[in-house]
């Protein structure tokens, strides 16, 4: 059988339709795994991104850089004194417990931030500079 458009059309569409299912199975599976993550660059962006990302089930902040100390302690404070807090985005990405990082920095320093990040594992959201 020849492959159409409307053949195409029609096996995407139930593979969408199972697809909230299989994500529901596998929710279902670990109920105690969370996305561990954490925010690289916290000014006004990178403090929106994070209030979003927390907002979402199953995410947890645990690790917060910026070259700014006042950015750190406000971080602690506004997110909870028990993050990791560095002006190092490195020691970030040695740790084992970030599964990802939001990357909301200066522009200069999203590719070389996110290549390390993705070379270390992490899975990485990048702030639009726009």
């Amino acid at each position: 059988m020849a492959s159409t458009r409307r053949h195409f059309l029609q096996a995407s569409g139930a593979a969408g339709l199972a697809l909230p299912a299989a994500l529901a199975h596998q929710a279902a599976s670990s109920p105690n795994d969370r996305i561990q993550f954490a925010t690289i660059g916290c000014g006004i962006m990178g403090q929106g991104d994070t209030g979003t990302a927390i907002s979402v089930p199953g995410t947890k902040l645990v690790a917060v850089c910026d070259v700014y100390e006042g950015r750190l302690t406000r971080a602690k404070e506004h997110w909870g004194q028990d993050i990791f807090t560095t002006r190092d985005h490195r020691e970030v990405l040695a740790r084992k417990d970030i599964d990802a990082v939001i990357i909301a920095t200066p522009d200069h320093w999203h590719a070389q931030i996110a290549a390390e990040a993705m070379e270390a594992g992490k899975d990485v959201y990048v702030q639009s500079p726009w």
